[in-house]
C-alpha cells in the first residue's frame, strides 16, 4: 500500500477560488477548505462573472454549476481552470456533463470536508484520479448508454464508486497509470460523442435561481453535521433520506444491508442520538443531507433529543 503522507506531503498551499451563489453554502465551503493547511481560499464570489471581474489568481476553483452563470460561462470556466464541482444536482447526467467538459472532479454537496479538500489538492497534483461521486455517475453512464470500456476500467469505476482510491486500485490490478490515463481520455471522448457533455440545462437553472422571489426556507446544503461524518455514513444517509429502505440503499451502494445499518447507527451515535426509531432516523438523515424545506424545525426536534454536531475527524473512515 502506498504511503499517503508522501502523496499529501508539505508543499506550497494551493490558492483556491470558491464560486457558490448560496451564502450559507459558500461560508461552509470556505471554512472547510481553509481548515486544511494545504489550501488557502483567495476569492469567494457568487458567480462566474464576478470571479472574472475580480481578477483573482488561483490554482483551483471549487464551483457550483447551478445558479452561478450560464452554460457557456460555466463551460468556459472548466476549460480554462482546474475546477472541482460541488453541486446539489443529483441526476447522473448532471454530474457527468461537467467532467466531460473538463472538470477535474464532481461531488454532491454532502461530501465531507476532508474528502473535498483532498479532491482540490488532487485537482492540481493528480488530475486523472476519479472520486466516488463521479465514478458512480460514470458507472451509470456506461450501463445506461451502452458505452464500451476495458474490463479492468469497469472494475475500477465500481471500486472507486465504493470509496476506493484510484492509485491503490491500479496497483492491485497491475495496471500502469499511463494506460489508465490513456483509457480515461478515450472514455471522456466516448462520453462526449454520446452527448453526455451537454450543459444546456444550466441556462434554465440559472434563470430560475435569479428570480426575484427566493424560496421561503432554504436548506443549509453544506451541513457541518455532514462534514463531521465519514463519506460512507453520509452516502448511506443520503439514500435513506430519499425514502429508500436499508435493502434498497445497500443495493444502490453495492454494500451489505448490515453495513448500511451500521453506518447510519454510528452516524447517529456520533451526533449524540441514542434513541433510534424509524421516524428519528429519517428526521436525522433529512437534516444531515438537506432533504427538507424547514431545517429549523428538524434541528429543534433533534436538539430536544440531545443531538449535536459530530466532532470533526471523530468518525471512522
Amino acid at each position: 500500500m502506498r504511503d499517503e503522507s508522501a502523496e499529501y506531503g508539505p508543499k506550497q498551499p494551493l490558492q483556491v477560488a470558491v464560486v457558490e451563489d448560496h451564502e450559507m453554502t459558500r461560508r461552509g465551503l470556505v471554512a472547510a477548505l481553509n481548515a486544511d493547511p494545504r489550501l488557502t481560499v483567495v476569492s469567494e464570489v457568487d458567480s462566474v462573472e464576478q470571479l472574472e471581474v475580480s481578477g483573482a489568481e488561483y490554482d483551483v476553483c471549487v464551483a457550483d454549476m447551478m445558479g452561478v452563470g450560464t452554460a457557456e460561462q460555466f463551460a468556459d470556466l472548466v476549460r480554462r481552470s482546474d475546477v472541482v464541482v460541488c453541486t446539489a444536482a443529483e441526476q447522473w447526467r448532471q454530474r457527468v456533463a461537467p467532467w466531460v467538459c473538463g472538470a477535474k472532479a464532481v461531488f454532491g454537496k454532502t461530501v465531507g470536508a476532508a474528502v473535498l479538500a483532498n479532491a482540490v489538492w488532487d485537482a492540481r497534483n493528480h488530475p486523472h484520479w476519479l472520486k466516488p461521486h463521479l465514478a458512480s455517475a460514470l458507472e451509470t453512464a456506461v450501463r445506461e448508454c451502452g458505452l464500451s470500456v476495458p474490463p479492468y476500467f469497469a472494475d475500477l469505476l465500481g471500486r472507486t464508486a465504493r470509496g476506493g482510491r484510484v492509485a491503490w486500485i491500479l496497483e492491485e490490478l497491475g495496471v500502469s497509470e499511463k494506460r489508465y490515463g490513456e483509457d480515461l481520455r478515450d472514455f471522456r471522448m466516448q462520453c462526449a460523442r454520446a452527448g453526455l457533455g451537454q450543459l444546456t440545462l444550466l441556462d434554465a437553472l440559472y434563470m430560475a435561481s435569479s428570480a426575484e422571489q427566493p424560496p421561503a426556507h432554504e436548506p443549509v446544503v453544506f451541513s457541518p453535521w455532514a462534514a463531521g461524518l465519514s463519506e460512507g455514513q453520509v452516502r448511506a444517509l443520503e439514500w435513506y433520506a430519499d425514502g429508500y429502505s436499508y435493502e434498497e440503499t445497500a443495493a444502490h451502494l453495492d454494500v451489505k444491508v448490515s453495513t448500511v445499518r451500521t453506518q447510519i447507527d454510528r452516524a447517529m451515535t456520533a451526533c449524540g442520538i441514542n434513541s433510534k426509531p424509524a421516524d428519528i432516523r429519517m428526521m436525522f438523515a433529512m437534516y444531515v443531507c438537506s432533504r427538507h424545506t424547514k431545517p429549523d424545525l428538524l434541528l429543534r426536534r433533534l436538539t430536544e433529543l440531545g443531538a449535536h454536531p459530530p466532532r470533526r475527524g471523530g468518525a471512522e473512515r
